[in-house]
């Protein structure tokens, strides 16, 4: 059989093609005796093989069939309204391609719950479930919204380091390795590096990658390694001009989702609502007086905890119908040396966060570009020079007012589907106590 002939199995039910060439595994056999049934599954969908004794060569039929084998099939495409989409098809030709050759490890049918940890023991499996696929189809085209929402609006692509000589935020939630006879780390943001690219003149630079933190949080919505969309322009007015783009960004992403993946948000039981053409900015001061008033009580200092978030989304809900808000303002106690502060409260700074049904999604807002205020808030935050000397050295050359924003692309795509768990949405998770595979 001539494999560079097949089609995926959506063309079947998309195309007005008689005959097909497809290949998959197999999900699913059942045998009735004279009436055989095959479930095929590609990347695209799931078809229904139809194996009637009296129809089919005797050959085909007496094929040893069982899940998990390779296959693939030839044959008529027929109308039947109770298989899959309402179509089938009758073989001519079916080649066993590769054998299964151990029991399946975990159920990839939804029929047997198997726990979360051996599921990601086994990816390669659990991705042949078609709700688990359907989840990195979503962040595929999410990637792929937003990175070409930054070209259409003129943002340079870049990629950075991702093993530096020093902690981006501190010395805290860092990953320590050897790099040849000296001390380095992994990178927990590009932040340094999208400043660097402005203070070359790009003045509007985007990166998608990789970011590392050593959290020993073994929560719902921590990882220690995940994708995080940044962004940074130059000639800002305010922290506010950041969460304009970081708003256009994400709106022109949902649209793509609601548009290019429907039938995956189907699938998997999710909506996405619409929002207000504003998203609601409520600054710390606000976020205290409505916490206050639900019965918790937080220091106007202070980080907003996950119940914090969770009242605050519920209470944008109500109020404004929408399930994002920035939250502005940030307490400097909890910001990084390089956080301009603000205006008229020194304790708090020009930097919000960004919440979206309840949990904090992004962390932007304006940087601090004068270079003596800078080193004085480093040593503020108990930086000594010599360790943020050449991050300092960008900026005694002339640095524009500039800012931007940081996105885990898992908790964005954990939101969208109401995920139960950020593991859900990151392919191979790495939390304090996996590794592997």
């Amino acid at each position: 059989m001539n494999l560079k002939q097949r089609k995926t199995i959506s063309k079947a039910f998309t195309s007005d093609l008689k005959e097909i060439t497809v290949a998959g595994w197999i999900q699913q056999v059942r045998d009735l005796g004279g009436l055989r049934f095959v479930k095929l599954q590609d990347r695209t969908g799931i078809i229904q093989i139809v194996l009637p004794k009296k129809k089919v060569s005797q050959e085909i039929f007496s094929l040893d069939l069982q899940e998990g084998d390779i296959i693939s099939v030839s044959g008529e495409i027929v109308d039947n309204n109770s298989a899959p989409e309402g179509k089938e098809i009758l073989p001519a030709k079916l080649e066993i391609i590769n054998k299964r050759v151990q029991e399946y490890p975990i159920d990839i049918t939804d029929k047997i719950e198997t726990n979360p940890d051996k599921r990601y023991d086994y990816r390669f499996l659990d991705l042949r479930n078609r709700k688990v696929a359907q989840i990195f189809e979503i962040e595929s085209c999410v990637a792929y919204a937003i990175e070409e929402y930054f070209r259409l609006n003129d943002f340079l692509q870049f990629f950075s380091a991702k093993i530096v000589g020093s902690a981006t935020e501190s010395g805290a939630n860092v990953f320590e390795i050897s790099y040849f006879d000296k001390k380095a780390y992994l990178a927990q943001s590009p932040q340094f590096y999208k400043q660097m690219m402005l203070m070359g003149g790009f003045e509007r630079v985007f990166e998608i990658g990789p970011v590392f933190r050593a959290e020993k949080h073994h929560t719902i919505r921590h990882l220690c390694e995940y994708t995080s969309i940044d962004f940074e322009i130059s000639f800002i007015d305010n922290q506010r001009d950041v969460m304009k783009v970081l708003q256009d960004a994400i709106t022109f992403a949902l649209e793509r989702v609601q548009k290019e993946k429907a039938e995956s948000l189907e699938e998997l039981n999710a909506k996405i609502d619409p929002q207000p053409k504003e998203w609601p900015i409520i600054t710390i001061p606000e976020s205290n007086e409505i916490l206050e008033n639900e019965g918790k009580e937080l220091d106007l200092y202070d980080d907003l905890d996950a119940e914090a978030e969770r009242i605050i989304g519920k209470y944008v809900k109500d109020k404004w119908n929408s399930d994002f808000v920035f939250v502005d303002l940030y307490p400097w106690d909890v910001r990084p040396f390089y956080t301009m502060k603000d205006d008229n409260d020194p304790r708090l700074t020009k930097s919000f966060d960004l919440l979206y049904k309840g949990q904090e999604l992004t962390t932007g807002g304006q940087r601090e570009h004068r270079v003596n205020i800078l080193t004085e808030q480093a040593l503020e935050k108990g930086f000594e020079i010599a360790h943020v000397d050449s991050y300092l050295q960008f900026f005694r050359n002339g640095a524009p007012p500039h800012g931007g924003s940081g996105t885990g692309i898992e908790r964005f795509v954990q939101q969208i589907l109401s995920l139960p768990n950020i593991r859900e949405a990151r392919l191979l998770p790495r939390d304090p106590t996996r590794l592997k595979p």
